[in-house]
């Protein structure tokens, strides 16, 4: 891309966008450290991304999926144990997942796990 032109479908991050990126929009769609509880919502994504927002969705929605398809809340009674299993879980599979990131999914399944 050249300096001052808009990226066009040739450019990385239009085409793949990089985990930065991935990991910066899962915080802002959950709404971790921004609100009380978590609240899944696309309008931040579009608000932070713009149009890029339509290339992480999916990858958000997959990512999410993948959290929550954990065998923990079937075997682990408590919550936060259950959570950490979860997240540890995620983190193996999906290594270029921030830490910020992996813990804002967490958030949102311990919330919903309860």
């Amino acid at each position: 891309m050249i300096a001052g032109e808009p990226p066009t479908c040739h450019d990385a991050d239009v085409a793949q966008p990089s985990d930065e990126s991935i990991s910066r929009a899962i915080v802002a769609w959950t709404g971790h450290g921004q609100l009380a509880w978590p609240e899944r919502d696309q309008s931040r994504v579009i608000e932070a991304f713009g149009p890029y927002a339509k290339e992480l969705m999916p990858l958000i929605a997959a990512l999410d999926k993948d959290f929550y398809a954990s065998a923990a809340p079937n075997t682990i009674g408590d919550l936060n144990a259950m959570t950490e299993v979860a997240a540890s879980e995620f983190r193996e599979r999906h290594p270029e997942v921030s830490d910020g990131a992996v813990d804002a999914l967490a958030w949102c399944f311990s919330f919903d796990m309860r």
